[in-house]
């Protein structure tokens, strides 16, 4: 039964009472090794493979492989064979320049043996630069992210232009998840349609495992993506391709959330923002929301012990909320430090946008399991919201506003992403309305 949500993109384990059944994955290693988390994964290794192998060659496997081979594109099926104490997991992993099958070797849920072997299937087609735009390299913010900036070959100049924001976690300059690619889906097809876009490899996608655990009591959105779209922003103003009186700001998940707070506290340099799949309401409210649909799909035993910890988790919520900055920096929220919550909290996402004054969008989809009807489009509509902001909801929609052709196995979970999909054409064109009226 352990179940691992995605929310909003930033990957969060689920208390104890959510996981306890289930066994353990390969895939579930991966994660945590794309994500930086190699003391996670140690964590994982039994007495053998300790002695076997220390955190630093851990991390110096997985870095090889990527140096090797490039960044991941995709995911195959994983499968599980048994030999009596253990358990084999495989997955294949294509990167961009060939692919492996990933094994580990599990007793319980203990690790007792990672390595890899090469597969003879080609590496996943990487789609080119559609015909008619241009992709340059760019460096964005103090850090110099890498990225790209995506333009019309032949449109009149100067353009429109959008930055891409990212949801949480660390993720690359498209928003790679799973066999999807959203930010680089956006940026083409923007493009094709006369406006550029800039997008970027986030910060803790690139520097992710350089933080201390001194500095992650401190760390906000502030420093986590706010800094890097509003720099990528005022790169734009110095291109003369662009037309600086028309930037926009596109944030999708908790980068939807941002944007209202990020156009506030630089008024004046974004004409409008786009919000795919976000909510007004507060990350930790969302992540008690996702929590809560977990212990309610669980037997009734098993639901009394969840309702009883579900409703600790709610009051540690409380007691962060309510309390000091400085309070909050000594304390751990859903396995996170906690001030990185109570920050964000100080926001009202809803009330900054009821008083912006700037042309908004807010796309939401109907088959959305991250951000749920009443978490997204029931909890915007509830709201007394002024004209210049304009609703849309696609029904069909995943969070990713893709409609993966997905078997009923797989629907509502994070294994919908490893399906190839793009983003919806009519997203990209309303966007693209929005922008251009």
């Amino acid at each position: 039964m352990k179940r691992i949500l995605c929310v909003l993109l930033m990957v969060f384990l689920l208390p104890a009472f959510a996981f306890a059944e289930e066994e353990l994955t390969a895939r579930y290693v991966f994660d945590l090794t794309q994500a930086g988390d190699y003391g996670a994964v140690y964590a994982l290794a039994d007495e053998g493979l300790r002695k076997a192998v220390s955190e630093e060659r851990l991390r110096s496997i997985f870095t090889a492989l990527t140096d090797a081979f490039g960044q991941v594109t995709g995911f195959g099926e994983e499968k599980t064979a048994w030999s009596d104490p253990y358990r084999i997991t495989s997955l294949p992993v294509h990167y961009e320049k060939a692919s492996i099958a990933l094994h580990i070797t599990w007793q319980g849920n203990q690790l007792s043996g990672i390595h890899y072997s090469m597969l003879d299937e080609p590496p996943i087609y990487q789609e080119k630069t559609p015909v008619g735009i241009l992709e340059e390299s760019i460096q964005v913010g103090d850090l110099a992210l890498e990225g790209y900036m995506t333009l019309p070959s032949n449109a009149s100049v100067p353009l429109p232009a959008v930055v891409l924001l990212h949801g949480s976690g660390p993720n690359d300059r498209d928003e790679a998840i799973g066999n999807t690619k959203l930010f680089r889906d956006l940026a083409y097809g923007l493009a094709q349609l006369g406006i550029a876009a800039v997008r970027y490899d986030k910060r803790t996608y690139v520097y992710g495992s350089k933080y201390t655990a001194e500095d992650m009591q401190r760390f906000t959105v502030q420093e986590e993506s706010i800094d890097d779209a509003v720099a990528a922003a005022r790169l734009l103003c110095t291109d003369s391709r662009i037309d600086p009186e028309r930037i926009y700001l596109i944030g999708h998940s908790m980068g939807a959330m941002l944007a209202p707070r990020i156009a506030k506290e630089n008024h004046g340099l974004f004409a409008g923002i786009v919000m795919l799949s976000g909510t007004p309401k507060t990350l930790a409210d969302i992540i008690i929301s996702q929590n809560q649909a977990v212990v309610d799909a669980m037997s009734p035993l098993e639901k009394i012990v969840g309702n009883m910890q579900m409703a600790g988790l709610r009051q540690s919520w409380q007691n962060v909320l309510n309390g000091t900055a400085e309070e909050a920096k000594g304390k751990m929220l859903f396995g996170q430090p906690a001030y990185y919550f109570w920050e964000m909290a100080q926001y009202d996402t809803a009330e900054i946008l009821k008083n912006l004054h700037i042309p908004s969008l807010i796309i939401n989809g109907g088959s959305d399991f991250q951000v749920i009807d009443a978490d997204g489009i029931d909890a915007w509509r509830a709201l007394d919201l002024p004209e210049s902001v304009q609703l849309t909801y696609y029904p069909e929609l995943n969070h990713l506003l893709m409609n993966p052709q997905a078997p009923e196995t797989v629907r509502g979970t994070v294994q919908e992403y490893d399906i190839p999909c793009h983003v919806a054409e009519e997203v990209v064109d309303e966007i693209t309305a929005f922008i251009l009226k």
